[in-house]
């Protein structure tokens, strides 16, 4: 289209945005005369001015004409004049907009077309603009597409993410007695850019409501072990060496929305998977293939935690996540300690396997990435325990004192939680507290020490003299105790100052 390379031309060559508004209102003020003396227009000029609007549109100049000219476009029996106007009915509108009751006919007439150019392009024009009242009028149409025999694989793949944004927008388009069957039995596809799009519409689904759709479970097991276990894929698939990795990631995230499979042939193919693809994941060189296999890695732990059985696959995992957080990328070390952090948490037998990498994730609290500190942080106290309890609050004391501010307040709870709560001696638990008061006193919440005054309080005389002995003690070691000390002094002393009075040296302090 001469006319329109000749206006960009024009327009790039302005030599200030003065000239460029003044470019454009003269050609706007040239369309529009056009648009409304030229009755009988061809399609051609009709697709050049709506071109020449779309691309004043991008340029961030406000247009309010031409809307009728597109929606005629819609209508033309020529692509290329068809795809001008969807072009314009995805840049122009918007969710909600009275104009697109005047293109769903238009649509509609598309999708039932035996056209697969056309087709192609009305389901793009619901992905792009669609709301609920595209999803009410259109969806059984798609629908129809999606699962007709006859679609051909690059519309199918369409139509499937197209129904996944109808679904999102009117959750009743898709009830599973009358749709289930017909939508997973896409999953024996063979194409896989055909399956990687009805898993994100089935995992869409999933995320909704699981009832009616339990057959996704076998499916996904079966695909999984099709692509890893039998290698039944095209070469065209293989990223760095790994078979369609976004494929399997939707899988393995598809098993988790089920429990665990009571079939024993499907529960073994599934740990065979899981166990192929851990022990297959390794650290290379290579950025993207470590990207790709870590992502993979990562999900098969998240479905093996979910599993909750495969103890031998939650080992060998647990290994590598130990290489994993001690090497120098970043993302890998934060995605290790929050796989480990969610291991300790619901597989507590992994305890002792996490243990031996402890020297590994307290060396991380002093990563510069804070959101890596967070995450050891979170492993950490995760991991504590009552037989190792004085060892972590002891390293977590240590690690206060350099610790920066944006840390310290959920490091000072965390160690007084994990001193409460496995405290065998209460005496340590004083300590841990009025040491955690010196080291960061503006970071103790009332809640902290109210709770030491209630167990001083609460337990026997032995405790509350060495708690006060121990407080006097402090208060005189500091010539500007800090106002914290001086409430829990105040409290302790003012109780139970009477039990030290008589000891060699505290009365004549007094």
């Amino acid at each position: 289209m001469r006319g329109l390379t000749v206006f960009i031309s024009d327009l790039r060559n302005c030599s200030n945005k003065e000239q460029e508004a003044k470019r454009v209102e003269k050609e706007m003020a040239h369309i529009r005369s056009k648009f409304t003396s030229d009755t009988h227009m061809n399609g051609y000029n009709r697709k050049k001015y709506v071109w020449k609007i779309l691309y004043m549109y991008m340029l961030g100049y406000e247009v309010d004409f031409g809307h009728m000219e597109a929606v005629n476009l819609i209508s033309s029996n020529r692509y290329s004049e068809k795809s001008v106007g969807y072009a314009w009915c995805a840049l122009m509108l918007r969710e909600g907009d009275e104009l697109l009751r005047l293109i769903i006919n238009s649509i509609r007439v598309d999708l039932i077309s035996k056209n697969d150019n056309a087709i192609c392009l009305a389901l793009n024009a619901i992905c792009n603009v669609g709301g609920k009242e595209f999803a009410e009028a259109l969806s059984t149409d798609v629908l129809k597409i999606l699962t007709a025999n006859m679609t051909r694989t690059y519309v199918r793949k369409k139509a499937a993410l197209t129904t996944l944004r109808m679904f999102r927008k009117s959750y009743d388009i898709l009830p599973a007695s009358e749709w289930a069957d017909k939508i997973l039995l896409l999953l024996d596809e063979k194409n896989i850019g055909v399956l990687t799009s009805v898993s994100s519409l089935v995992l869409g689904i999933l995320a909704v409501s699981t009832t009616g759709w339990e057959g996704a479970a076998p499916k996904a097991a079966r695909t999984l072990t099709r692509l890893v276990l039998n290698k039944d894929y095209s070469n065209d698939y293989l990223y760095y060496g790994l078979p369609s990795p976004w494929l399997q990631i939707k899988l393995l995230r598809m098993l988790q929305f089920f429990p665990p499979p009571e079939e024993h042939a499907l529960k073994l193919r599934v740990s065979e998977v899981l166990q192929r693809i851990v022990s297959g994941t390794d650290v290379t060189k290579n950025v993207n293939k470590n990207n790709a296999t870590h992502a993979v890695l990562f999900e098969a732990i998240n479905l093996t935690i979910h599993l909750g059985s495969a103890s031998e696959t939650l080992h060998q995992a647990i290994s590598l996540l130990g290489r994993f957080i001690s090497i120098r990328e970043a993302n890998i070390r934060y995605l290790g300690l929050e796989t480990m952090a969610r291991l300790s948490q619901q597989q507590p037998e992994t305890l002792e396997g996490l243990k031996k990498h402890q020297s590994t994730i307290l060396f991380s609290l002093k990563d510069p990435d804070i959101s890596i500190r967070r995450r050891a942080l979170d492993l950490v106290y995760t991991m504590c325990d009552s037989s190792s309890v004085k060892e972590t609050v002891s390293e977590l004391l240590a690690y206060l004192q350099t610790a920066d501010h944006s840390i310290k307040e959920e490091l000072v709870l965390k160690i007084a939680n994990l001193a409460e709560r496995f405290a065998t001696d209460h005496q340590w638990y004083v300590d841990v507290v009025l040491q955690l008061i010196r080291s960061a006193g503006d970071f103790v919440s009332e809640e902290i020490w109210y709770r030491v005054v209630q167990i001083i309080t609460n337990q026997g005389d032995e405790l509350q003299r060495y708690a006060t002995s121990t407080v006097w003690r402090a208060l005189l070691a500091d010539p500007q105790p800090h106002r914290t000390l001086v409430k829990v002094a105040g409290y302790v002393l003012g109780e139970f100052g009477h039990v030290i009075a008589n000891t060699p040296g505290a009365g004549a302090q007094q």
